[in-house]
């Protein structure tokens, strides 16, 4: 069998680990891309006569270079990347803790120590208020049950995509856990869109059918359970999820306290659109041109990243691409003019 044969049924699955991982679909995709890149490479690093899947994980860790670009502050950086491996490895990918050891390159009771550091931190430290699409019942209290049992607080449950939209607008939930197929013949997806348009918010797409959302297509989620699931698969991709969201927003508020203190013009938080930085009177034409070409720069940077890949359930919605894009054209024409009157 040809290394292709072997690896192709486990890449989704790996895409869905590394999208986990990482926090993020753009970076996960990324660092499936450069690892089988450096394996077409140097073919001789897989070893086969034992599981696929099992050994195209180990070279995973072995390849990646990205493990310092993942991090940040408070918890994230709290626990460390060895950590958050073997949790995600055991509870979602479904490794055995002998067969984790074996990919990581560690000692069962290393792993098994670092299991139990990542579930007592994500649980004294990530309570949150939850909000439910899923149409079977039996199902959905379930995961209302699970969801509890980790300390967190269930806004409700929503059968179909008009009720989701409704209940996430009254409730604004922390985190969205959503099945793909809903009562009334609507998409949890399309509900999800619906919900992101409106509010910055975590989602995981629970479905029995992950290899249907794993085809390297627009739009795929960053977080996805196979059904059926664990227990444990739930907990630790909650963790997952709301850690690097927590993250995020600390960072971006953060940032945003940083520009204020030092009170130098950021031209997409100090100017609602670039022709009011254009008509400003007090910048001279040369500070102008320069903060345009950064606003024009970030705006592309950004559409740049969702031309990419980034999923449905990063912060980037179809909504706010198009707002985007149009504020691209509007920068375009105000740093051409400015330009023009430099010359």
């Amino acid at each position: 069998m040809t290394l292709i044969a072997e690896l192709g049924p486990q890449l989704p699955f790996l895409r869905r680990y590394a999208r986990a991982l990482t926090g993020s679909q753009s970076l996960g995709d990324a660092a499936v891309r450069e690892v089988l890149e450096a394996l077409l490479a140097a073919p001789n690093e897989f070893v086969s006569g034992g599981s696929p899947r099992q050994e195209l994980y180990r070279v995973f860790h072995r390849l990646w270079q990205g493990l310092s670009s993942i991090g940040g502050g408070g918890l994230v950086a709290s626990l460390s990347m060895h950590t958050r491996q073997a949790l995600l490895l055991t509870a979602v990918e479904d490794f055995t803790i002998a067969q984790t050891a074996v990919i990581l390159g560690s000692t069962v009771s290393d792993v098994t120590a670092e299991i139990e550091t990542a579930r007592q931190a994500i649980a004294d430290s990530l309570q949150s208020l939850v909000m439910i699409i899923e149409d079977e019942a039996i199902i959905a209290l379930d995961i209302k049950s699970i969801v509890e049992s980790l300390g967190h607080d269930v806004a409700g449950i929503a059968r179909t995509r008009s009720e989701a939209v409704a209940m996430a607008a009254r409730t604004h939930p922390e985190l969205v856990l959503a099945d793909i197929s809903l009562a009334d013949g609507s998409s949890g997806i399309d509900a999800v869109k619906d919900i992101l348009a409106q509010m910055d918010v975590p989602v995981i797409f629970i479905t029995a059918f992950p290899e249907r959302l794993l085809t390297g297509e627009r739009p795929e989620p960053t977080y996805l359970i196979s059904k059926p699931f664990g227990p444990e698969t739930v907990a630790a991709t909650i963790g997952q999820a709301l850690l690097f969201h927590r993250e995020q927003s600390t960072l971006i508020a953060s940032a945003a306290v940083q520009v204020l203190e030092d009170d130098v013009p950021n031209p997409r938080k100090h100017f609602d659109t670039p022709e009011t930085l254009l008509a400003d009177p007090v910048l001279s034409n040369d500070d102008k041109q320069a903060l345009l070409t950064e606003w024009e720069s970030e705006i592309d940077g950004r559409l740049n990243a969702e031309s990419e890949g980034m999923g449905i359930s990063d912060p980037l919605t179809a909504r706010k691409e198009a707002r985007l894009a149009d504020e691209a054209g509007q920068a375009k024409t105000a740093l051409t003019a400015i330009t023009e009157k430099n010359a």
